[in-house]
């Protein structure tokens, strides 16, 4: 009886291409630690600033603080993106809703007028 055996280089990846992969899953995830590292120093930086220079780029001091506060490995300047959005979409959202009120308000002070 005769056995036939069949390879494939495809079937297992070689050590020299696993070694390469592993070695640019290090290199990502060092860059990516520096990344974060840099913005949050540069998020540290807006400790500096007053609460004035703050708000014209939508942000207050808690804003910085709490996005510091944050985990090691998460990027504080998204954190930071994200509360800035927020804000903006909750101040269009009220404004919205004032103006609605303010229509409802002159549209029910129009029909009492017309009553007197």
């Amino acid at each position: 009886m005769t056995t036939f055996e069949t390879f494939t280089p495809h079937a297992r990846p070689s050590r020299g291409r696993t070694i390469v992969l592993i070695a640019a899953q290090v290199a990502t995830a060092l860059v990516t630690r520096v990344r974060i590292w840099k913005n949050r120093r540069s998020v540290a930086r807006l400790l500096d600033w007053d609460a004035r220079m703050l708000s014209d780029i939508g942000l207050t001091h808690g804003d910085v603080y709490s996005a510091l506060s944050t985990r090691a490995d998460e990027d504080a300047s998204i954190q930071l993106a994200m509360r800035s959005l927020e804000r903006r979409y909750a101040t269009q959202a009220q404004a919205k809703d004032r103006q609605v009120h303010a229509r409802e308000l002159r549209g029910s002070s129009a029909r009492y007028q017309r009553k007197a």
